[in-house]
């Protein structure tokens, strides 16, 4: 099984490609890849009308046709997923509805806080399978800085509850 990857934040410092990072080290054929690598405007219908899909579309879509299963760990801002993230869902879904179809899904999400991005998990747990993915697992890391050093989770509970889900991939 091939797995890819990916923290759906634009920070360059972010805080759940290093989640997302630990994740892949713990399975076997995973591909890990930053969504600010592909030059996708942010979702424009005019800009659509204009100039069609961008072609950085198509290179993203082709990077999670070719794989199995997803590991996604979600930013929040303002309770809700990145606006970025939304945006490369609105063009990915706008070249092909069901981009996901046949991919199990890995959801994790994090922050420094006490609510471990939870509301930006929850929204995109219900908006994901509108493209045909399955969901099989989430995991929200509160508090990321307390549990998560040296590039890999401290705390044993969170790192357990990581690697059951993490199992259902297979």
């Amino acid at each position: 099984m091939t797995v890819l990857a990916f923290a759906a934040s634009n920070s360059s410092t972010s805080i759940n490609h290093q989640l997302v990072s630990y994740a892949a080290s713990l399975c076997g054929d995973t591909k890990v890849i930053k969504l600010t690598d592909y030059d996708i405007p942010l979702y424009d219908p005019d800009h659509e009308n204009e100039h069609g899909i961008p072609g950085e579309v198509q290179r993203l879509h082709d990077e999670i046709a070719a794989a199995d299963a997803l590991i996604i760990s979600l930013a929040e801002h303002n309770g809700s997923p990145s606006a970025f993230f939304k945006s490369q869902i609105d063009w990915l879904s706008r070249h092909n509805r069901p981009f996901l179809q046949g991919k199990k899904i890995i959801l994790l999400a994090t922050s420094p806080g006490a609510g471990g991005a939870q509301s930006a998990l929850s929204i995109t747990e219900k908006m994901l399978p509108f493209f045909d993915g399955e969901v099989v697992a989430t995991v929200s890391v509160p508090k990321f800085y307390e549990v998560f050093q040296d590039d890999k989770l401290i705390d044993n509970d969170l790192d357990q509850q990581l690697k059951a889900a993490l199992a259902k991939l297979s």
